[in-house]
Formats: C-alpha cells, structure tokens, sequence
C-alpha cells in the first residue's frame, strides 16, 4: 500500500477499491473535513483539494487587530 503524507493529511488507496484514495489524519485522532470525506480518483486531485481547503481555511492567528471600546463613549 502506498500511502502519500501531505500537510498533515495521509491520502492513501481505500482497501476494497485500490483504484480509489482516501484521505485520513496523519498522526493520531482528527477530524476529516467533509469536503474531503469519500473516495478520490486520483492523489493529485486530493492534494489540490487539500491546498484549496487550506487556503479557505481562517488562520489561528490570535492577533487582534480591532479597535475594542470598553466603556462608555
């Protein structure tokens, strides 16, 4: 089995459809995100998907950069 670590996904072939991949965690629990749930035709295809979903995806920046009134103006 060939497995592909890529961002901190694993996109491997599904075990009854060797044809197909799938993409799991790397490392230990995590949750997939639903638009990378199912069966992918191709680990190319999943690596875009993967970029693309982690371009969307807000960073944890914990800069906050609003104004913040506290009291009364």
């Amino acid at each position: 089995m060939h497995v592909i670590e890529y961002k901190g996904y694993q996109i491997k072939p599904h075990a009854q459809f060797p044809t197909s991949y799938i993409v799991v965690t790397a490392g230990r629990g995590g949750k997939i995100p639903d638009v990378m749930a199912g069966m992918f035709t191709s680990p190319t295809f999943v690596k875009t998907l993967i970029d693309m979903y982690l371009d969307g995806k807000p960073s944890k920046d914990n800069n906050n950069d609003k104004d913040v009134n506290k009291g009364r103006s």
